[in-house]
């Protein structure tokens, strides 16, 4: 008999201000600095989760650009992919669970920050024509 389970698809998005991108503090767990992003829901395409999800965060409205990269965590059965997006509107500011939120110079994250996300943000600021493929 085949065994089956299931994978956690999550988007998440990279909103840079000049040199600087927008990260999110999470209200639970460790509380690390993170992207602004989340699971897909049923029935959801992975645009509308990455939108809705910023949204839901921090109050912008985006439109995406290009995939940065598509990250594949065995150990968590999860695959993560990561947008650019553009605001279109809205005010910033913590909601659900998010608790703060705020842009960082990308030269200087802070120190809480999921262990992943440096890898990320490396591949973000090489701005390949292509999205990238790992395995975290």
């Amino acid at each position: 008999m085949t065994e089956y389970h299931k994978t956690v698809v999550a988007a998440f998005v990279f909103i840079r201000k000049e040199e600087t991108i927008l990260l999110v503090k999470q209200g639970y767990g460790e509380q690390y600095w993170s992207l602004p992003g989340g699971v897909m829901e049923a029935g959801e395409s992975i645009d509308q989760t990455a939108i809705r999800e910023v949204k839901e965060e921090t109050g912008l409205d985006i439109r995406l650009g290009k995939l940065i990269g598509v990250y594949s965590k065995p150990g968590e059965d999860a695959l993560a992919m990561t947008f650019v997006g553009n605001i279109k509107g809205g005010d910033l500011k913590a909601y659900n669970e998010v608790i703060d939120v705020g842009y960082f110079p990308l030269a200087k994250l802070p120190d809480n920050i999921r262990p992943h996300l440096r890898k990320r943000v490396a591949d973000f600021q090489a701005d390949l024509p292509y999205a990238v493929i790992r395995t975290q």
